[in-house]
């Protein structure tokens, strides 16, 4: 169980100082008001992605951020599925989980939402997912986060940072204490807007799951379970701490789900195999959860084949995932599993035989490249097919520190000091060590290695860098470079 208050003060921080520069008055040219936003002066579009990515990558810093490529690709899956239906082109919405068995979710301004393990494993299928996710993206769609800082005054800001701040970590502690922190009847306007925001984020929601045809009554069904929680799940649930709930709110949304003509529960069985790498990535006590595991299905088999992986059990979790393997040697989430297990008991080339098999099924699968250019890489065997790999997947993995760990890799076994580097950079700045990221590009500029056009193209990347920092990089006393 991870302690939720130490393991996001410094995302707390992050935040205090990233909203006191929004709230601070701006005279910069390029602060044109939005047509048809009310808020766009109290935070422009160009400051949610700052506030949206500089949280992102605190979070990876400290490691809270699933990377599997599996459960990245479904999250996102289910999130765009979803979000498509709310034609938003000002922002690409980015979806991610956090590793913690705390039951909650959080949207942060830019696009940014998160859902906390706890509370994918509390759901009981896709729909009840969804809805969750719904709320979110509506959220950020109606940018409530932009209108409680246009009805902060001057003297209750302090408590709307501290609120904001604790809305962004998912972290009920520090949103509750900020609202005991606000004055009188400010302070209560203030929760009065938070509820209203509830109720407006769930009638978006609710016509979010409408255009998808997800199940709404699943979504009413969640709510209730989380509204009526006791015993464990209520300890780790702090959902409904930052997402108060509000008279009549669950028979709003069933009453809307009448309308509906053979809404979806579950899209694929992809939410099954996820919920099993996810629930295998928590367990501590991996013996008592194989006892536990009875049934023979290929789910459970595929859920027990994980716990003997991570407990470096490979001969039994090859002796359990074989016999469901060539019964479904088709399917993408089996396939991955058998051939980590493969790599655990060095057969390389069959963990390879066995991945370029679903491969071809699935030529355009990005999890299926990235898990074949990682055995490539980490072997050093053909480099060329395995770059040939990577080079597409790099849009789609650029928030990802193990794609761009392991394209660093590539490239140094390369010899290509330049490409290296890159990489190396990014990988840096995602995990928010923006001086380690300045380092790489400071040495390899000054190297003999590189072209003067290649050294023309970091000197850019630094000043990038620099200059997209939310406070700029830049010196106290001196000339100054970015605009």
């Amino acid at each position: 169980m991870l302690v939720i208050i130490k393991k996001y003060t410094t995302s707390f921080l992050l935040s205090i100082g990233l909203i006191c520069l929004i709230i601070s008055p701006t005279h910069s040219t390029d602060q044109i008001p939005e047509l048809g936003d009310p808020y766009s002066q109290s935070l422009p579009l160009k400051q949610e992605d700052i506030i949206g990515i500089s949280t992102y990558r605190r979070l990876q810093k400290y490691g809270y951020i699933n990377n599997d490529p599996l459960v990245i690709s479904y999250i996102n899956y289910l999130g765009n599925s979803l979000s498509r239906s709310t034609m938003d082109i000002t922002r690409k919405y980015q979806f991610f989980v956090v590793q913690s068995d705390q039951i909650n979710a959080f949207a942060v301004p830019g696009g940014y939402i998160g859902l906390n393990i706890g509370l994918i494993l509390l759901s009981e299928n896709e729909a009840q997912l969804a809805g969750v996710v719904a709320h979110e993206i509506a959220h950020i769609k109606l940018r409530h986060s932009a209108e409680m800082i246009a009805n902060a005054s001057m003297s209750n800001i302090p408590m709307w940072v501290g609120i904001i701040a604790g809305i962004f970590a998912g972290n009920a502690q520090a949103s509750m204490a900020a609202l005991k922190a606000g004055i009188g009847l400010s302070a209560q306007r203030n929760v009065n807007l938070i509820r209203s925001n509830e109720i407006e984020a769930d009638d978006y929601g609710v016509e979010i799951m409408y255009k998808s045809n997800y199940d709404l009554s699943e979504m009413a069904s969640f709510f209730d379970k989380m509204e009526n929680s006791t015993g464990e799940i209520s300890r780790n649930l702090e959902y409904l701490s930052t997402h108060p709930m509000y008279e009549n709110r669950i028979a709003n949304i069933q009453n809307r789900s009448s309308v509906q003509i053979k809404p979806m529960k579950n899209s694929t069985d992809d939410y099954i195999y996820v919920k099993n790498i996810l629930h295998v990535s928590l367990i501590s006590d991996i013996s008592k959860n194989i006892k536990l595991l009875t049934n023979s299905d290929k789910y459970s088999l595929h859920k027990l084949a994980l716990l003997y992986y991570k407990r470096s059990d490979y001969k039994n979790a090859y002796d359990t995932i074989l016999p469901i393997y060539k019964l479904n040697s088709n399917n993408l989430y089996i396939s991955i599993a058998y051939a980590n297990i493969l790599i655990g008991l060095d057969r390389i080339d069959e963990a390879l035989n066995v991945l370029n098999k679903v491969k071809n099924i699935y030529p355009l699968n990005s999890v299926i490249s990235f898990a074949i250019a990682e055995i490539l890489i980490e072997n050093n065997l053909n480099l060329n097919y395995a770059e040939r790999l990577l080079e597409p997947l790099k849009l789609h993995y650029n928030l990802n520190p193990n794609y761009l760990r392991i394209s660093s890799k590539l490239y140094m076994l390369k010899n290509s000091d330049f490409k290296a580097a890159i990489s190396r950079a990014n990988y840096y700045q995602l995990l928010d060590d923006v001086n380690m990221s300045l380092e790489v590009l400071d040495n390899t500029i000054r190297s003999n290695t590189i072209n003067i056009e290649q050294k023309r193209i970091l000197e850019a990347k630094k000043l990038n860098i620099i200059c997209s920092n939310p406070r700029p990089l830049e010196p106290i006393f001196g000339e100054k470079t970015c605009n």
